[in-house]
């Protein structure tokens, strides 16, 4: 067994994440996650949204591979965890501010990988 497969956690089947392509996964050694598939490539973040501490997890990830906030569509690149795009809805002419001020602190990334149609957190 190499030492990717010893230290790595289970999080999720890719069959698991749905239309979606993203997750809730929660008791994982980094706290609860949200984890999915983008562009093709498996990701995990922080779960919190930068904004008003949404699920990210029970958001989406978008044509253009961002992660997708459930509340008000804040856009997250999931490989920095930057917000790409503030908050929209009622928020939208304060999006470029809250993006700028919440959304200057990007959310945490974890290394995972993607091993026999599940997402693993490595590490």
């Amino acid at each position: 067994m190499s030492t990717s497969e010893q230290s790595a956690t289970h999080l999720v089947t890719v069959a698991e994440l749905g239309g979606s392509q993203v997750a809730v996964v929660e008791q994982t050694p980094h706290g609860t996650l949200a984890v999915g598939i983008s562009a093709g490539k498996p990701f995990a973040v922080s779960n919190r949204c930068r904004h008003l501490f949404a699920s990210l997890g029970e958001g989406q990830v978008t044509e253009d591979g961002c992660l997708e906030c459930p509340w008000h569509a804040s856009h997250y690149d999931v490989d920095s965890g930057k917000m790409v795009r503030g908050p929209q809805g009622a928020f939208k002419p304060l999006a470029g501010v809250v993006k700028v001020t919440t959304g200057a602190i990007p959310l945490k990334t974890f290394p995972v990988e993607l091993r026999d149609d599940a997402i693993w957190l490595v590490g």
